[in-house]
């Protein structure tokens, strides 16, 4: 019973995840897409009633004499007619004067002018208002000129001259359409402007949110390629989210990795120590056998220390957020005795360390951290240096660069290799590593501790044979 409801909760709990992503696009598109829609809505309102408010009103001025004189003429001649054909009357006059003749019905207000929309609002102004005297009036986009009324047939009419229409343009067009169609082409424009709107903003946050989820639940090689090359700030966000995951799966990935290497590296010890305790207890009363097994329990307890402090210190240094303690330091003589505390060391291999120095260099230093990173490089060219060589350790400058080289003569690094030679653990050869008493962690520890330094340190192989480790340091400011 209780493994049912467990797995009914279960269900419903991934149920519940799946819908969440679309119940949270759903969501946000729907308030930018009102919020979106309500304000193109409201501009345009308040763009109409500004256009309405200032809109070009018919204002009369005195008519145009030459106007006046043609629709006086034309007057002239139909005056007196009992029956006027208005559509022939209008054409001839198109085409002679290229220009529009009105014809007022006075009594019934009845107006025959072109049928296109665009006279709508000529017709409108000219069928409310009573022009008995000769005027022009500027609507803005045509000027339209009265006659004196004349009769025809005992019927009082009035002529009317206007400018031709300029040519329709799409806002024009617009405009002489209905008012409810013109609303409803606004609804339906500014509906898909804003739909789209919302789901180009919604989109990058959806991904986004699901990249997030992902990372959440252990996918860490999750980016976000859809948006990231972007030239906006959604782009700009993708990108810096891509850059955060990425160092999040480096570093996991790196926690996971020391874990394993050490997890390896402690395991080899301590079985030689379980194995040397064996051995020391199966030999209880032969004090000689028994004290060499026991020496070596010494010893593989003495590596398990020393790997143990050199895996928390990189840890530290990989992972502390904290500032180091930095001052003024004279590199000459930071470098000068960690030389003279190395070649105790050398010493024992019959190896001398040559130190040559082209100046005298200053920069902001811890001089703890800094002496050890150099004195991990220098103890590992002297490990791998064969009896009675020479190590060469050289300070010089280049640029705004502070340069520090170790030489060695040993075996060197296979190309392939270099790149590797500072990752935690790292072994060339594992059994002369051993054999040495190296943990691995030197290089890496002298790598952690010059990146906090704002430098880098390069290895590269020399000719005929041995290893170069370069030290680059960036000089003080002088104020």
């Amino acid at each position: 019973m209780n493994t049912k409801n467990s797995s009914s909760a279960t269900n419903t709990n991934t149920s519940f995840n799946k819908d969440r992503p679309k119940r949270f696009f759903i969501g946000i598109s729907l308030k930018l897409f009102f919020a979106f829609w309500l304000a193109i809505l409201t501009s345009a309102l308040i763009s109409y009633i500004v256009i309405q408010t200032f809109r070009h009103s018919p204002i009369q001025e005195e008519a145009n004499p030459q106007q006046l004189e043609i629709l006086n003429n034309l007057a002239r001649k139909i005056e007196g007619k009992h029956t006027v054909k208005f559509q022939q009357l209008q054409k001839r006059f198109h085409k002679q004067h290229n220009q529009d003749l009105l014809i007022k019905k006075i009594g019934t207000a009845k107006l025959y002018s072109p049928r296109d929309h665009g006279w709508s609002n000529v017709r409108g102004y000219l069928k409310k208002h009573s022009l008995e005297n000769p005027v022009t009036i500027d609507f803005g986009f045509t000027k339209v000129t009265s006659s004196p009324p004349f009769f025809v047939n005992n019927s009082k009419y009035q002529l009317f001259s206007a400018e031709k229409l300029p040519r329709k343009s799409i806002v024009s067009l617009l405009v002489q359409l209905p008012m409810a169609i013109r609303i409803l082409m606004l609804l339906l424009i500014s509906f898909l402007l804003c739909w789209l709107l919302a789901k180009s903003f919604t989109s990058p946050l959806i991904a986004i949110q699901k990249a997030s989820k992902d990372i959440g639940e252990g996918k860490l090689t999750t980016r976000i390629t859809k948006f990231d090359q972007r030239a906006d700030e959604f782009g700009a966000l993708a990108h810096s989210f891509n850059q955060m995951a990425e160092q999040l799966e480096n570093n996991i990935s790196s926690h996971q990795r020391l874990l394993g290497d050490v997890s390896h590296e402690l395991r080899s010890p301590l079985t030689r120590l379980q194995l040397a305790v064996a051995l020391a207890e199966k030999n209880i009363g032969n004090t000689a056998e028994q004290q060499k097994h026991l020496s070596r329990c010494e010893m593989e307890v003495e590596r398990l220390d020393e790997m143990i402090a050199d895996v928390l210190t990189l840890s530290r240094l990989e992972h502390s957020q904290k500032a180091f303690a930095c001052d003024d330091t004279n590199l000459n003589h930071l470098v000068s005795q960690v030389v003279t505390d190395c070649q105790y060391f050398a010493s024992s291999k019959d190896v001398s360390i040559e130190f040559k120095e082209s100046g005298k260099y200053t920069l902001l230093a811890d001089d703890k951290l800094l002496a050890s990173a150099i004195s991990n490089v220098l103890n590992n060219a002297v490990k791998y240096s064969a009896n009675n060589q020479v190590v060469t350790v050289e300070l010089t400058q280049q640029h705004e660069q502070i340069m520090l080289s170790v030489f060695d003569n040993g075996p060197g690094v296979p190309d392939e290799m270099l790149d590797k030679l500072f990752k935690p653990f790292f072994r060339v050869a594992d059994a002369r590593d051993r054999s040495s008493g190296g943990t691995g962690l030197g290089l890496a520890i002298a790598q952690q501790a010059i990146l906090m330094h704002h430098g880098e340190i390069i290895a590269e192989n020399i000719k005929p044979s041995g290893l170069k480790i370069t030290i680059v340091l960036p000089m003080a400011k002088m104020g």
